[in-house]
C-alpha cells in the first residue's frame, strides 16, 4: 500500500508498483480520477477554479482507479487549519499537515498488506501503526536529511540575508528532524533516489545500512516528446532560452542562476523562472530588475509546453533526492545544467557543474549555447521506463 501527498514524480512508485502486479492500493489527497475530484472535475463552474485545475492535473495514469483512494476529508481538514497555523514555521507546518495526513491514513484497512510505503516527513504514525500490525515498512526519502538541510541552509540564509524569510527546508524548531529520525528507525528499507542522499545520510551518522538507491525513471512527462517538434526552431530562436522549473527558494540556488547572468551578455539570454515563490518581495524585485522573467506557478500540464519553448535547462540546486524537473527536461530532449547535489547520473544531455559556483554555471551556459546543435533527438534519448522502475523498487524492498 503507497500512501503520499501530491503527485510525487507523477506517481511514477505506485505505477511501477501496479506495473509489476504488486500495488495493492494508493492512498493520496487528491487526484484526478480519485472521488470525489474525478466529479468536481466534470462541473463547469468549479473545473477552473485553481485548486481545482490543479488537481484534475494530477491524474495517475496507467493505475485503475479502484485501487486509487482520494481522502477529500483530509484535504478540507487541512485547508480549515492553516488560518490556525499561519504563525508556525513551514517545518512545524509540515509537521501538522503530515501528523493529519497520517493519523487519516492509518484508518484505512491494509489486512491484505504486505508492506506499507511512505515518503520521509509523512509516514510516522502510518509505520507505528504498520510495525504493531507486522507489516514491512519503506520509507522513501525524497531528498537529503532535515538535519542536514537545516545547517546547509543556516549558511545560505546569511550568505544571502533578506532572500527567503524563513528557509522551508530549515527546521527551525528541531520538530521536523525528529519526525524523520523516527521514520528511519521504524523502517525496513530507505529507498533513496541517489547516492548523494545516501552520503548525506551518512554524513549525520543516519542508518545508511538500510538505504538503497534506485534512480528515478525517465520519460515520466506526459507530454515531453512534443519538444522535439521544435528542435529546428530553437536552434536560431534569439535570445537563447534558459528555463529553470522548481521553487524558487535559497535550497534550489536562485542568487547563483541569478548572479550568472552578470558573466553573460544580457540581450543574448533570456532566463524564465518557472515555479512558486518563496524568496521576498525585495528578492523577487531583483530578480526581474536583473532582465529575468518569473513566471510563477502553472498547472502541472503547462510545465511540459516551458520545456518545449527553452533551449537549456538549469538547475543550480544545492540539496536534492534526484531532481524530477531534470529527469523530465531529458526526456524532452534539452540539454540539462545542474550540480552534483541533484542526484542524477551520468547522461549525455547533462553537464555538472560546482554548486555555488555562479561563474562556473555561466560557462555552461554559454558553451551549450555555442554548440550547433545543443537539444538532443528525443527517439535518441535513454529512457528508463516506469515498469523498469518499479521492478528494481520491488528488488530493493524485499532484499
Amino acid at each position: 500500500m503507497v500512501y503520499q501527498i501530491g503527485a510525487r514524480r507523477h506517481f511514477a512508485v505506485a505505477r511501477g508498483l501496479h506495473d509489476n502486479n504488486a500495488l495493492l492500493s494508493l492512498h493520496v489527497d487528491a487526484a484526478a480520477n480519485s472521488f470525489p475530484w474525478n466529479y468536481l472535475g466534470s462541473v463547469p463552474k468549479l473545473r477552473n477554479l485553481g485548486f481545482v485545475r490543479s488537481v484534475t492535473a494530477r491524474r495517475v495514469s496507467g493505475v485503475p482507479a479502484s485501487l486509487i483512494s482520494g481522502h477529500f476529508s483530509f484535504v478540507v481538514r487541512n485547508m480549515m487549519g492553516r488560518a490556525a497555523a499561519k504563525n508556525l514555521s513551514a517545518s512545524e507546518r509540515w509537521v501538522r499537515q503530515n501528523r493529519l495526513f497520517c493519523n487519516a491514513m492509518t484508518r484505512s484497512s491494509w489486512r491484505n498488506a504486505d508492506a506499507v510505503y511512505a515518503y520521509n516527513g509523512a509516514a510516522l504514525e502510518i509505520f507505528q501503526r504498520a510495525k504493531a500490525d507486522g507489516k514491512r515498512c519503506i520509507l522513501d526519502q525524497t531528498a537529503a536529511p532535515w538535519r542536514w538541510n537545516t545547517a546547509l541552509l543556516a549558511g545560505e540564509r546569511d550568505k544571502w540575508p533578506n532572500w527567503e524569510p524563513t528557509p522551508g527546508d530549515l527546521d527551525t524548531s528541531g520538530a521536523m528532524i525528529a519526525r524523520e529520525e523516527q521514520e528511519w528507525e521504524l523502517a525496513d528499507r530507505i529507498i533513496c533516489g541517489s547516492q548523494f542522499v545516501v552520503d548525506r545520510i551518512a554524513e549525520i551518522n543516519g542508518p545508511t545500512e538500510k538505504c538503497r538507491v534506485v534512480p528515478y525513471p525517465m520519460g515520466n512527462s506526459t507530454r515531453a516528446a512534443s519538444s522535439h517538434a521544435s528542435t529546428a526552431r530553437k536552434q536560431t530562436s534569439k535570445p537563447y532560452q534558459v528555463l529553470f522549473v522548481g521553487t524558487l527558494q535559497l535550497r534550489k540556488g536562485v542568487p547563483y542562476l541569478v548572479d550568472a547572468l552578470q558573466y553573460l551578455p544580457n540581450d543574448q539570454y533570456q532566463f524564465r523562472l518557472v515555479g512558486p515563490n518563496l524568496l521576498t518581495a525585495d528578492a523577487t524585485q531583483r530578480i526581474r530588475d536583473a532582465g529575468i522573467e518569473v513566471i510563477g506557478s502553472v498547472p502541472r500540464d503547462a510545465v511540459d509546453d516551458e520545456y518545449t519553448r527553452a533551449d537549456v535547462f538549469v538547475l543550480p540546486t544545492l540539496s536534492e533526492g534526484s531532481a524530477n524537473v531534470c529527469h523530465e527536461a531529458i526526456a524532452a530532449g534539452l540539454p540539462v545544467i545542474t550540480t552534483p547535489a541533484a542526484g542524477i547520473a551520468a547522461h549525455p544531455q547533462v553537464t555538472i557543474v560546482p554548486a555555488q559556483d555562479a561563474a562556473a554555471l555561466a560557462s555552461a551556459i554559454k558553451k551549450i549555447a555555442q554548440q550547433e546543435r545543443p537539444r538532443l533527438e528525443h527517439e535518441s534519448t535513454p529512457v528508463r521506463t516506469v515498469k523498469e522502475y518499479g521492478k528494481e523498487l520491488l528488488e530493493a524492498i524485499r532484499e
